[in-house]
C-alpha cells in the first residue's frame, strides 16, 4: 500500500496503520531489524497479528513505510518561497547525514530494502528515493532542469556511498560530512551564477 493509497483509507484505518508504523519505528530505535518480529510490532501497536497483515504484506513492507515516516521531517522542505541560501543548503545536508548517524539502523534498512522482492515494499522504497531526490532537486532549482535533478541524484549517491562506508564498514563519519561539503563547494559557483555556468 503506497502513501497515496494509505491516505484514501477511512480515518480509523489510517489511524490504525499509523499506529502500526509508529510501533515498528519505536522497535527499531531499541533493537536491530533482524531481532524484530512482526508479532512484536503487532503487540506494540495493540493489534492482532492478522490485522497487521491486512495492512502490510511483510516485515519489509512495514519497514519501508517506517522509512517514509521517519524521513518526512528529515527530507521535509521548510516553507520557502525562494531557493535556500548556501548556508541553509549545507545545514540541510548535514542534518540528513546527522539523522542517519544518530539512527544507523534506518540506513541499514535503506540498504537492505534495495533488494526487497515484496512489490509493496518496492513501491514504498521508490517513493522514498523519489522524495529524497525530489527534495534535494528543489534546493538546486537555480540550476534549471535537468541540472537540478542531475545534481540531486549525484549528491544523494555520494551521501549513500559515504554512509555505506561509515555505517557498514566503520570508516570515519567525519568523511561523510567532508565529502558532501566538497561536492557543495563544486556546485556553489553555479548556484551563485547559474546562467553563466550553464554552458560550461
Amino acid at each position: 500500500m503506497s502513501e497515496r493509497a494509505a491516505s484514501d483509507l477511512p480515518d480509523y484505518k489510517r489511524a490504525r496503520r499509523s499506529r502500526i508504523v509508529g510501533a515498528a519505528l519505536a522497535a527499531l530505535k531499541e533493537h536491530d531489524y533482524d531481532q524484530i518480529q512482526m508479532r512484536d510490532v503487532a503487540e506494540r501497536a495493540d493489534v492482532a497479528l492478522g490485522t497487521l497483515y491486512r495492512y502490510f504484506s511483510s516485515k519489509e513492507h512495514v519497514y519501508a513505510a517506517v522509512l517514509q515516516e521517519w524521513a518526512r521531517p528529515v527530507f521535509g522542505d521548510p516553507g520557502r518561497d525562494s531557493p535556500p541560501t548556501q548556508a541553509q543548503l549545507r545545514a540541510k545536508i548535514r542534518a540528513i547525514i546527522a539523522s542517519f548517524e544518530k539512527w544507523p539502523g534506518f540506513f541499514k534498512i535503506c540498504q537492505l530494502l534495495q533488494n526487497t522482492t515484496d512489490p509493496n515494499a518496492q513501491q514504498l522504497m521508490a517513493e522514498f528515493a523519489d522524495a529524497a531526490v525530489g527534495s534535494l532537486a528543489r534546493d538546486f532549482t537555480a540550476l534549471g532542469e535537468p541540472a537540478a535533478s542531475d545534481t540531486a541524484i549525484m549528491l544523494w549517491g555520494i551521501i549513500n556511498t559515504m554512509l555505506t562506508g561509515a555505517i557498514l564498514r566503520g570508516l570515519p563519519m567525519a568523511d561523510v560530512y567532508r565529502v558532501a561539503d566538497s561536492f557543495l563547494d563544486l556546485v556553489a559557483p553555479r548556484l551563485d551564477h547559474p546562467g553563466g555556468a550553464a554552458g560550461s
